[in-house]
């Protein structure tokens, strides 16, 4: 059969064993099948051809099975003589500096078919922004906050105030939001919720941790070495695992997907310290400068949330993960809920499991809403509920009201009795927030006065 000279093939090299060989086929499955590189298999090579679709889907396909470039490489030869090519590279390669010019220009880079939420940025075209609304968020609300360009660039935006339906009742909660693809394509929004502790006593994508990997994840927030990760209906890989500092959430990020770079801050990495640093572990560099061309020095290690290389400051591998979940479970009620400030007995009375009924407070889009306020002691946060959750509550004494600053006047006046100097010869209620009266009121309350005998 006559070869077509434009035809080329791919030739696998798996660098552990130093073996090459030849793709000849990419079953139902997915899996990439392959050859031994002999003439006498030339029937059996799978050709493909310059802007060739089937090279594109083949590429998918490969960056998923084969997820360590450190241990494979992939060259593209023309698909004639095969064989005594392959010997050609194969001698190449058992020189690979000496011969790096053309080795480079038969090598498949692979990072130029990562999947597509790797690269560039999310056409906001593909939004579904019913989905956010469904939650109480509004685009303007991301680019208000700086997290839209954030997630137009697949990241994670920072904590954000959440109303999730359930039912008849909305559950408010906090979260980070992300724009991720399905395994069709499809651009869905992902919600990652805050949880209490990172979960570390079970399996997390198939792998276990011993008690030295949970203490180094308490501890600095990374796993500290590579770790091999099965997702669900997927293929297995070697992943960097950190934990998220806000959310507690367990990320583990595929380890071809990082560049562990040559140079960080002015500073040329040895090959020690790049070896180490693609290993998951931390590495001290000194005399790196900052931005404000100050030399200083960190440790520096990959991080799983951040997608990449993160700095450790005063000589310390402690991160700040255990810290923000102890500062968190030691603080239980905040002297604040969505605006409104609490007096010492209204957090006391949370603390001690009581219901509250607080006005006034403010959402994310601005609007007010009063709601029954329970702390949650298990997830650290407090739940709001449109009845009393305390049924003897209702029965028995009055509930505590706490009431957002500038509605302290209004409140005080129309809900309590009470007389404000300003606005004491004003009959009607106040207004939200108002605490002076208002132009008309002035004049009522002077024509009034000039009535008098």
């Amino acid at each position: 059969m006559d070869t077509n000279t434009n035809d080329y093939i791919l030739v696998l090299e798996d660098k552990e064993s130093k073996k090459l060989s030849v793709v000849s086929s990419v079953d139902a499955e997915g899996k990439v099948q392959t050859v031994e590189p002999l003439d006498a298999h030339s029937g059996q090579f799978m050709k493909f051809s310059e802007n060739d679709s089937i090279f594109k889907n083949f590429m998918e396909n490969f960056t998923r099975q084969f997820n360590d470039p450190s241990r494979t490489g992939l060259y593209r030869l023309v698909a004639d003589k095969v064989e005594s090519s392959v010997m050609i590279l194969q001698e190449m390669l058992q020189q690979p500096q000496k011969n790096e010019e053309q080795l480079k220009l038969m090598r498949v880079n692979l990072e130029d078919y990562v999947p597509k939420e790797q690269l560039g940025r999310v056409n906001e075209e593909r939004i579904d922004w019913n989905e956010l609304t469904a939650i109480g968020i509004t685009r303007e609300q991301l680019k208000a906050s700086g997290n839209l360009e954030k997630m137009l660039g697949w990241g994670k935006s920072n904590l954000m105030p959440i109303a999730v339906p359930f039912g008849d009742k909305t559950i408010y909660t906090e979260a980070r939001l992300a724009f991720r693809e399905d395994t069709d394509g499809n651009l869905a929004l992902a919600i990652h919720t805050i949880r209490k502790e990172p979960r570390l006593d079970f399996p997390f994508m198939g792998v276990e941790f011993s008690e030295e990997d949970k203490k180094m994840l308490r501890e600095t927030g990374n796993l500290g070495r590579l770790a091999d990760v099965t997702p669900k209906n997927g293929e297995p890989f070697k992943a960097f695992i950190s934990v998220d500092p806000q959310t507690n959430e367990l990320i583990a990020l595929r380890a071809d997907r990082v560049r562990v770079p040559d140079e960080i801050k002015g500073v040329k990495l040895s090959e020690q310290q790049k070896a180490d640093l693609a290993m998951g572990k931390a590495v001290a560099v000194e005399n790196m400068i900052s931005k404000a061309g100050k030399p200083f020095n960190a440790q520096i290690q990959i991080n799983a949330d951040k997608k990449g290389i993160e700095f450790k400051f005063d000589n310390t591998t402690r991160q700040s993960v255990t810290q923000h979940v102890n500062q968190e479970q030691q603080k239980g009620v905040s002297r604040k809920i969505c605006g409104v400030e609490l007096t010492e007995k209204q957090q006391a009375a949370l603390n001690e499991g009581r219901t509250l009924y607080i006005k006034n407070m403010v959402d994310r889009a601005g609007q007010p809403f009063n709601a029954y306020v329970k702390f949650d002691k298990e997830e650290n946060r407090p739940r709001f509920y449109r009845w009393n959750p305390d049924r003897k509550q209702e029965q028995g004494e009055a509930k505590v009201v706490a009431v957002a600053e500038g509605n302290k006047t209004q409140v005080a006046v129309n809900n309590e009795g009470k007389t404000n100097e300003a606005t004491k010869h004003v009959k009607e209620p106040l207004k939200k927030e108002q605490s002076e009266p208002t132009e008309k009121q002035k004049k009522e309350v002077q024509k009034k006065k000039g009535r008098k005998i």
